[in-house]
């Protein structure tokens, strides 16, 4: 029978809404109670709630009017990335504590709270949004912005929105004059600095060409025009120079004739050895030469001395020979007037021609010196030519430097004009703050909604927990349960008129209750959300858009 009975069991331990109905009505206080506390709590807490008044201002990133192509804007970085610059230029500590002062924002947080506490709370009520031109697009360009604040009171929104606004619109001027004039300047101090070693490049060249002006490039056709003339002239003077040379060979031997000659009938001198002793001059004279060139060791200088050796010998022999034959020398005899003044006139040409020859090896001693000056500043002007260009380049490098920096220069004065001007990319105040008249926080049908779910949540939880609490037997069902054995008879609940009256109280209750709460709700819509006149006519026109009214 056990076993029948536990089969049994398990085919009647089955889903029963009935049992869960009877739950329901046994616990229903503990779960109206729960919920409409908590539905008044939250009420209360939602409406007690401060509201918050957002104030906006839009600001259109307006394009530069000018075209690109014509001045190019010094500030050429994204809108968004200067919005973000400016946004933490503007909203810096002593900006925002400025704005707290000046406005009273914080009347009584100003005198319990420190500096960076309100820093922060400032921090959060301020809004800044951009305005995409394609909000999907990846490669989407910020076309504007919004500069906001949040307070209780709205007018001092609006006034703290306004002062952001403006804020944000001075300070986007400022920073992009200052880009502007900062890269001026920039530019014109790199610009008097490559001017400043233009000139000392200039002034390098003018100095290495000072000091080196006879080997200059330029100069080098003249130098080797001058260096032909110079040999042509030592040339004519070597060849000036031999002829004295032979002038002074046959004056001495005038002058050897005329000392020991004599006169014939006819008055002329007949000498003696004339030929040999010119010769022998002519030997010694080559000898002289050639010892200049050659050592003492060489064939042609032992030639040379054997020939003048020999040429000595054979006019020795010949005056011997000479004075053997008996000729009478006038020469000896000083009572000749004749040959003392032959002698006197030689004398006199000799010592024009020892000058004249000393002049000429004067001159050509010059003229050599002067050929192999020159010879050098020609060997030299390579080596110059090289330093010339060397500075040359970085003259030329510096000077193409400074004329580019001068167009920068041109092109940076240009788009500073442009900023000063205000016809680059600026920030325009198309719509101002105002005075909001409706309040951005709390959303009090949202939270109102969130806690009224919370207390019906808990009165289920309370009813539920009650339930699991409560070990009391209230059925035969949970009897046969309990004992694991069927009952042998079930008398019925017997109800008294006490029993019925109570039940009328409860369901009376239970009428009233939510008709009680329902005008408590109306009254705390009317005094804290709205008057109710105002929400039916709002309805009303509501209905009429939808065109849901039967008349």
């Amino acid at each position: 029978m056990t076993t029948d009975y536990y089969n049994t069991e398990e085919e009647e331990n089955t889903f029963d809404l009935s049992q869960i109905i009877s739950i329901a009505k046994r616990r229903f206080l503990f779960f109206l109670i729960p919920a409409v506390i908590g539905s008044i709590i939250s009420f209360f807490v939602v409406y007690s709630l401060p509201q918050r008044y957002e104030s906006l201002g839009t600001v259109l990133v307006e394009s530069q009017q000018i075209p690109v192509e014509l001045v190019q804007s010094t500030v050429t970085s994204d809108p968004n990335q200067r919005i973000t610059i400016i946004q933490q230029r503007v909203l810096t500590r002593s900006n925002l504590l400025k704005v707290i002062d000046k406005y009273d924002v914080f009347p009584q947080e100003r005198r319990s709270l420190s500096v960076s506490k309100l820093i922060e709370e400032m921090q959060k009520l301020i809004k800044i949004e951009t305005i995409q031109s394609n909000q999907r697009s990846r490669n989407s360009v910020t076309i504007a912005f919004k500069v906001g604040f949040q307070h209780e009171n709205p007018q001092i929104a609006a006034k703290v929105a306004n002062e952001l606004t403006t804020l944000f619109l001075n300070e986007n001027v400022k920073t992009r004059t200052e880009r502007a004039s900062e890269t001026t300047q920039f530019l014109e101090q790199e610009a008097e600095k490559l001017r400043k070693a233009l000139v000392a490049a200039e002034n390098a060249i003018s100095e290495y060409k000072r000091e080196n002006n006879e080997s200059l490039p330029e100069h080098l056709d003249i130098r080797l025009g001058t260096l032909e003339r110079i040999q042509s002239e030592i040339k004519a003077s070597q060849q000036q120079l031999d002829s004295l040379r032979d002038e002074r060979k046959y004056l001495e031997l005038e002058l050897s004739a005329a000392k020991s000659g004599t006169l014939n009938k006819s008055g002329n001198i007949e000498t003696v050895g004339n030929t040999t002793e010119l010769e022998l001059k002519k030997a010694e004279d080559q000898l002289t030469q050639a010892l200049t060139q050659l050592t003492e060791k060489h064939p042609t200088i032992k030639a040379l001395k054997r020939k003048v050796a020999a040429l000595e010998e054979k006019l020795d022999e010949e005056l011997a020979a000479s004075a053997e034959d008996g000729i009478e020398t006038e020469s000896s005899n000083p009572a000749n007037p004749a040959i003392a003044q032959l002698v006197k006139r030689i004398q006199i040409r000799l010592d024009s021609n020892a000058k004249a020859t000393q002049d000429t090896i004067n001159q050509l001693n010059e003229l050599k010196q002067k050929a192999i000056d020159t010879e050098a500043l020609i060997l030299k002007t390579p080596e110059v030519e090289r330093g010339l260009l060397v500075l040359v380049r970085t003259h030329r490098e510096i000077h193409a430097k400074y004329q580019e920096l001068e167009a920068k220069q041109g092109k940076a004065r240009l788009a500073q004009n442009l900023e000063e001007e205000k016809k680059a990319e600026r920030f325009l105040l198309i719509e101002p703050p105002i005075a909001p008249t409706e309040p951005v926080w709390p959303n009090r049908p949202k939270f109102l909604g969130i806690g009224v779910f919370l207390a019906f949540a808990t009165g289920i939880g309370t009813a539920v927990l009650m339930e699991l609490v409560d070990k009391r037997v209230r059925s035969s069902r949970e009897l046969e349960a309990l004992l694991k054995h069927p009952p042998l008879v079930a008398i019925p609940f017997i109800k008294t008129q006490r029993d019925i009256q109570k039940k009328r109280y409860k369901l009376g209750a239970f009428l009233l209750a939510p008709t009680f709460v329902g005008a408590i709700g109306i009254l705390l819509i009317h005094m804290y959300y709205k008057p109710l006149d105002i929400l039916f006519y709002r309805a009303w026109a509501a209905l009429e858009r939808m065109n849901a009214l039967p008349f």
